[in-house]
């Protein structure tokens, strides 16, 4: 079997072969090769721990294969629907289900713990999220309800409903939603730009490892999620340095990442034509920068990061587009432009305690870093009364 061209099943699709899936992205896939100005004598030791920690911790060849499998047998589970008699539902409203693995795990911004996210597909064009998305998902809960080897399945009903559930053997956490395309619009975005400059991935990683410890990498908890934080990465590389690590792929493909692109037409391992970056700082000059960036430089007041446009973009702007997902009350403290809906993804930031505590961490730990150049010293506590005191010195 080969890969399909548009990176959906196919019909029927028992033959998955995750080998396949396996070969098709392992050239992009975990990173085993040290980069050449990572070998020479003089690479400085926050750009080497910078680089080991990435290595330790990236989404490896053997979870990304545990990955796929799992998809496989899910997607058999979501196939079956079509034909199950014990589900009273009229056939006629379930075509052949598809059904695609989104996220960090295709995107190549994994780590090695993540969990898997899923979009079923039940056809072209989007779906109510508060009826008919929810009214699948209802099925498909019943479905891996009744499977032995999947426990804790839950239906969260939230603007976007998500199904999750646990595959306890192979330790894999699942969020699926129904026909959310944004998510496969935006994982195929992200995975070329994960492919222009090898600097990016690593720097990602570290960055969410550095959130995550200090408590400011969850959404359900007022602070930013992870794709939210690969966006404030991906911005500054654009638009935070003199000469800029990433382009502007929107700009450069203005077809090919349209909101409006069939999404039968989006291929999420597309290669795109090499780009090369005049900028040729370390990876440890970046993060410090990075940082310093997001501690004193953006203002939080005014804009919000765009890159779709390669830049900041006015909030009021942002909040005054015509959209029905957007809602001028989503934009309050962190602003960051979803690239393809046009919503704030960072809008779990509305409690302005918590942002005060955001900016405070990147201002302690810009201060540390810039101090040592020891990355093992952003890696320690921050007491959440520093972090605010120091948010409110800044305002």
């Amino acid at each position: 079997m080969t890969y399909p061209p548009n990176g959906f099943p196919r019909e029927f699709f028992d033959d998955l072969d995750p080998e396949d899936y396996v070969r098709a992205f392992s050239k992009f896939g975990e990173v085993k090769e040290r980069p050449a100005v990572l070998k020479v004598p003089q690479c400085d030791s926050l750009s080497e721990g910078i680089w080991l920690k990435f290595v330790e911790n990236q989404q490896t060849t053997a979870t990304f294969r545990k990955k796929m499998e799992l998809w496989r047998d899910v997607y058999r589970i979501v196939r079956n629907l079509t034909f199950n008699a014990h589900f009273k539902h009229d056939p006629r409203n379930f075509p052949t289900f598809g059904l695609q693995v989104v996220g960090s795990t295709m995107s190549g911004f994994g780590s090695n713990t993540s969990d898997v996210d899923m979009c079923l597909l039940v056809r072209g064009s989007e779906v109510d999220q508060r009826y008919e998305a929810v009214d699948k998902l209802q099925v498909l809960y019943g479905a891996l309800s009744a499977t032995q080897w999947i426990d804790n399945v839950e239906l969260i009903y939230a603007k976007v409903p998500i199904l999750k559930f646990r595959d306890p053997k192979k330790s894999l956490e699942v969020d699926l939603n129904c026909n959310n395309f944004v998510g496969i619009r935006n994982t195929h975005l992200l995975y070329c730009y994960s492919q222009a400059d090898w600097r990016l991935k690593p720097l990602v990683l570290v960055v969410k490892l550095w959130a995550h410890f200090h408590g400011i990498n969850d959404a359900k908890n007022m602070t930013i999620s992870s794709y939210s934080l690969v966006l404030m990465v991906i911005h500054f590389l654009q638009c935070g340095l003199e000469e800029p690590v990433l382009p502007i792929l929107q700009q450069m493909y203005p077809d090919k990442f349209s909101n409006t692109t069939n999404i039968l037409h989006v291929k999420i391992n597309e290669v795109l034509p090499s780009w090369q970056s005049k900028n040729k700082e370390s990876i440890g000059d970046l993060l410090i920068h990075f940082l310093e960036y997001y501690a004193y430089k953006f203002d939080y007041s005014e804009n919000a990061v765009s890159i779709r446009t390669g830049g900041t973009i006015p909030i009021k702007s942002a909040a005054a587009y015509k959209s029905v997902k957007n809602d001028p009350h989503q934009w309050k403290y962190l602003c960051i432009e979803e690239p393809f809906d046009r919503t704030n993804t960072a809008r779990s930031v509305y409690d302005r305690d918590t942002f005060d505590k955001i900016v405070g961490i990147f201002n302690v730990s810009s201060r540390r870093l810039q101090a040592s150049r020891n990355l093992e010293e952003i890696f320690a506590p921050i007491p959440d009364t520093d972090a605010r005191a120091m948010a409110v010195v800044l305002r």
